[in-house]
């Protein structure tokens, strides 16, 4: 079964990089995300560990970005998340005698897998949360838009893309 954490780490953090004027708890971030508060306080105590996030107890509190989105990368996501996108290798058999093939071929396998791993962390080192959350917001700005009844054409005539915003031209 494949985990969650990585894309509901990511999920706060463009939240919080998006909203920086909005009041985000566990409580309403968890009511958002469709998942429990406790498991997100889990995550919200690992980015404010390593810095990414802080946190406000009692009343009026919440949890806020620490950090400018353009010096998050994805591979730091990835690492707090501890998460490895590639893929899981199994176990071999307890055998009186060792199946030298299918221990070299799993090492292979294994070898394969943290090469992927390496290079995924080395791509993602290049894409930051200030890109994931641009890509996000033209995609709601989008999304608002479309709900408004205006037509592609319109959106591709009528507005510019700035700072990862849909911005109207100039009449």
């Amino acid at each position: 079964m494949a985990s969650t954490r990585y894309a509901t780490t990511l999920h706060i953090l463009i939240l919080l990089a998006a909203e920086t004027q909005q009041e985000h708890t566990s409580r309403s971030l968890a009511t958002r995300l469709g998942t429990n508060p406790v498991v997100l306080r889990r995550i919200i105590s690992h980015l404010a560990q390593a810095g990414l996030v802080h946190t406000r107890r009692g009343a009026g509190g919440g949890v806020s970005l620490a950090t400018d989105p353009d010096e998050i990368t994805l591979g730091q996501v990835i690492d707090l998340a501890e998460a490895d996108m590639t893929f899981d290798t199994h176990s071999l058999p307890e055998w009186p005698e060792p199946d030298v093939m299918a221990e070299a071929a799993l090492a292979a396998i294994k070898a394969q897998r943290r090469e992927l791993h390496n290079a995924l962390i080395t791509e993602m080192d290049r894409v930051t949360l200030q890109d994931v959350m641009h890509a996000a917001t033209l995609r709601a700005d989008l999304a608002r838009l479309m709900a408004q009844g205006r037509s592609e054409e319109e959106i591709r005539s009528g507005y510019r893309i700035e700072r990862g915003r849909l911005v109207p031209l100039p009449s």
